[in-house]
C-alpha cells in the first residue's frame, strides 16, 4: 500500500450558525484543521445557511474565502441552493453569478426548518445545468422519495449523500443501486469494511472522501488509507473523483501534517503501530442492522485477526451478539467455543442479561474458571432494563469480589445513562466500570466525565463516542488519560475508522499509548 498523495474533502464547512457553538467559525480555522491533518483541499459551505437565507450565506462564504490568506485554491466554495431562489427577484441570476465568481460547480442542499425539498429546486438546477453542477446533501436533510424523484428528473446531475452513519447504511446502498447518479462520501461511514464494500458493489468512482464533524478528526482518512482496495481506487476516492466533478486540476500533494506524531503517521502509511494495543470493546456475530459482507462469526474472527496483525495489536476483548441479542446462556457458550482456538488473541466478556440471571448466576465460578473470560458486558437500553435493576446485583457483587471489569453500554437515556451508575461504583469500588461509548451524546459524555472524575474505578471507553461533538481534547482536561480505554465496536464498526479518530486528536503519543493498551492491561491485571 502506497500513502495517499492528496486528500480533497467533499464534506467541510465553516460559519456561525444561529443555534449552537460553531466548530469552525472562520475560513482560517478550517484551514488550520486541514493543515493539522494533512488535507490538501476542501469543498466548504457556510453552516449559517441552516437557518439563514441561502444566497446571503453564500455571499459571506465567497467574501471570506477571498479575504483569507492561503484559502484560494484550497477552499472551494460549495454554494447552498434552495427552491426559494426561483421566486426571489433575480435569485437564479445571483446564483449563476456566485457560481462563476467562485469558479465552482458544487451546490449544497439544506432543508431549512424542514420546509424544503430537492424537487423544489428543479427550476434552479435547470437554469444552471450549463455550469455542470453537482449537489451534496446530508443524509438527514431529505427523504428517500425526494432523492428518487430528483435523480429521475436529473439523471446526469451527480447527487452526493453525506454524513452517513450505519443507520443510513441499507438506505444508502439501496439508493445507489436504484440510481446511478447517487454517490456517497465516507466521513461517518464507520461500518466494518464500509469503503471496500461500497467499492465492490458500486465502483470507486461513486465513493468520495469527506471529514464532516470536527470531533471526528482523521477517522475517514484512516478508514480510506487502510481500506482493502487498490492504490488506484484509493487515489480516486481521496481526490480523483472530486477533481473530475469540480473540473479542477489535481490538488497539490499534501505536505507534512502538523499532527505529526508517529502513531498517526504510521496509521496512514499502513504500518504496524509498534505499541501494545488492547481493544476493550469488540463483538462477533450476525447483525440485523449493519451492512456487513461477513455475518458469519468464523469469517469475522479471521478478518479481525488480519486487521490486528497489520496494526501489531495483540489482544481484543469480545462479547457475542448471539448472547447479547438472544439467549445469553446459549450465546455465551457459543462464544466460548468460537474463542477457544484463539485464546492467545481474544478474551471474552460474559453477557449478563438479567432475564437469564437464574441460568447464569449459579455458574459464574464455572464460567470464570476459564481465564479467557475476563469480565461482563451489559446492554441495558437494548434490553429495556435499567442499570439500577436489582437483578444485576449478583454481577456487581461477583465483579467486585474478583476485581473484574464490566463494559456497560451507555447513552443519554433512562436505561444506562452514566450518572445512573454513580451509587453502583461507590458501593463496589473494586470493580472497574468501563463506560461504553463514553456516554454517547454530549449530555452523556459530560455525565461520563463527571463520574470518572469522582471515581477512580470508572473508565471512559472510546468507540461510538463520535456521536458527541465534544472534543476529546476537552474531555482529557477533565478525565486523566489513565482513565480512558481504547475500543472499536468491531466487527460492527470499522477498526481503522475508530482508530484513526483516536490517533488524530491533538495530543501526543505519550497520551495515546496508555489509552491504546496499557490502561486495559492494568485493569485486567487486578483480577483475583
Amino acid at each position: 500500500m502506497n500513502p495517499i498523495s492528496a486528500y480533497f474533502d467533499v464534506n467541510a464547512s465553516f460559519g456561525n450558525p444561529a443555534g449552537g457553538v460553531p466548530e469552525f467559525p472562520t475560513c482560517a480555522s478550517r484551514l488550520a484543521h486541514m493543515d493539522r491533518l494533512g488535507i490538501s483541499r476542501a469543498l466548504v459551505w457556510n453552516v449559517e445557511a441552516r437557518q439563514h437565507h441561502s444566497l446571503s450565506a453564500n455571499r459571506r462564504l465567497l467574501d471570506e474565502i477571498a479575504s483569507t490568506p492561503g484559502a484560494q485554491g484550497r477552499i472551494v466554495p460549495e454554494l447552498v441552493v434552495s427552491g426559494l431562489i426561483t421566486y426571489e427577484q433575480d435569485g437564479i441570476r445571483k446564483l449563476v453569478d456566485q457560481m462563476q465568481e467562485g469558479n465552482t460547480r458544487a451546490l449544497r442542499f439544506v432543508n431549512v426548518f424542514g420546509l424544503l425539498s430537492l424537487v423544489q429546486c428543479e427550476p434552479v438546477i435547470r437554469a444552471v445545468l450549463h455550469l455542470n453542477p453537482f449537489i451534496v446533501v446530508g443524509g438527514d436533510e431529505t427523504s428517500t422519495q425526494d432523492i428518487l424523484d430528483f435523480t429521475a428528473i436529473f439523471p446526469d446531475v451527480p447527487l452526493i449523500l453525506s454524513d452517513l452513519s450505519w443507520v443510513k447504511g441499507i438506505g444508502t446502498f439501496d439508493l445507489m443501486r436504484r440510481r446511478q447518479n447517487v454517490l456517497m462520501e465516507n466521513s461517518v461511514w464507520h461500518s466494518w469494511g464500509g469503503v471496500s464494500l461500497a467499492v465492490k458493489h458500486f465502483g470507486p468512482e461513486r465513493v468520495l472522501f469527506g471529514t464532516g464533524c470536527r470531533s471526528h478528526n482523521g477517522a475517514a482518512m484512516s478508514a480510506l488509507a487502510r481500506a482493502d482496495i487498490t492504490d488506484a481506487q484509493r487515489e480516486m476516492i481521496a481526490h480523483g473523483n472530486l477533481d473530475r466533478l469540480t473540473g479542477l486540476k489535481a490538488p497539490p500533494a499534501m505536505g507534512t501534517a502538523s499532527k505529526s506524531n508517529g502513531l498517526w503517521q504510521r496509521c496512514l502509511s499502513g504500518e504496524s503501530l509498534g505499541v501494545d494495543m488492547v481493544d476493550a470493546h469488540g463483538h462477533v456475530g450476525p447483525s440485523a442492522g449493519f451492512v456487513l459482507e461477513h455475518q458469519d462469526e468464523h469469517a469475522q474472527i479471521a478478518n479481525l485477526l488480519e486487521a490486528m496483525d497489520g496494526l501489531g495489536q495483540r489482544t481484543m476483548i469480545i462479547s457475542g451478539l448471539q448472547a447479547l441479542l438472544g439467549s445469553a446462556i446459549d450465546g455465551n457458550r457459543q462464544l466460548s467455543t468460537l474463542l477457544k482456538p484463539h485464546a492467545d488473541r481474544f478474551l471474552g466478556y460474559l453477557a449478563f442479561n438479567p432475564y437469564y440471571a437464574e441460568g447464569l448466576t449459579p455458574h459464574l465460578d464455572t464460567w470464570f474458571a476459564n481465564p479467557q473470560w475476563v469480565g461482563f458486558k451489559i446492554l441495558c437500553d437494548y434490553w429495556k432494563i435499567k442499570v439500577t435493576d436489582p437483578r444485576f446485583e449478583p454481577m456487581w457483587e461477583y465483579a467486585n469480589a474478583h476485581r473484574l471489569p464490566i463494559l456497560m453500554h451507555s447513552w443519554e437515556n433512562t436505561w444506562d445513562s452514566p450518572a445512573m451508575a454513580r451509587e453502583i461504583v461507590q458501593k463496589y469500588p473494586d470493580l472497574s466500570l468501563l463506560v461504553g461509548h463514553s456516554g454517547g451524546t454530549n449530555g452523556g459524555r459530560r455525565e461520563a466525565e463527571a463520574l470518572a472524575a469522582e471515581f477512580p474505578n470508572v473508565f471512559l471507553e472510546w468507540c461510538g463516542s463520535f456521536c458527541s461533538t465534544r472534543l476529546w481534547e476537552e474531555t482529557l482536561k477533565t478525565v486523566p488519560a489513565s482513565q480512558v480505554v481504547y475500543g472499536t465496536d468491531a466487527a460492527g464498526h470499522d477498526i481503522y475508522w475508530e482508530l484513526g479518530r483516536l490517533l488524530s486528536i491533538d495530543v501526543g503519543d505519550e497520551v495515546l499509548g496508555p489509552i491504546l493498551g496499557q490502561n486495559m492491561r492494568r485493569i485486567l491485571a487486578r483480577r483475583r
